[in-house]
């Protein structure tokens, strides 16, 4: 088990109000307001957090740029390198997910 997957196991066994405050408290940190991507719509429907949370529901649907790999929640999650642009492509959970059901498919190769 990776970082990732470790704060996301903590964050499953939270009550939803621990929860709830701990996704707001990230949110306050995440960088995903100052990447190119990121848009009024995003930002007036509080939209963020998308290494964790998904990807936009419908403000962000082209990469203008990413800024996942420089977020400092990226970074303390240790995702953002291998996989990013969340707000289009869906969280990092998903993305894995994706991954696996590939090499599901083709053997690993």
């Amino acid at each position: 088990m990776d970082e990732f997957e470790t704060r996301l196991g903590e964050l499953i066994r939270m009550s939803e109000k621990d929860r709830d405050d701990a996704i707001m408290e990230f949110k306050t940190q995440c960088n995903c307001p100052n990447c190119p991507s990121y848009n009024e719509c995003a930002k007036n429907a509080m939209e963020g957090l998308f290494c964790v949370l998904g990807k936009s529901a419908g403000c962000i649907s082209d990469l203008k740029g990413c800024e996942c790999p420089n977020c400092h929640i990226a970074k303390l999650l240790d995702v953002g390198e291998i996989f990013n642009g969340y707000c289009v492509n869906g969280s990092e959970m998903v993305q894995r997910e994706k991954l696996h059901e590939i090499d599901i498919i083709t053997g690993g190769e």
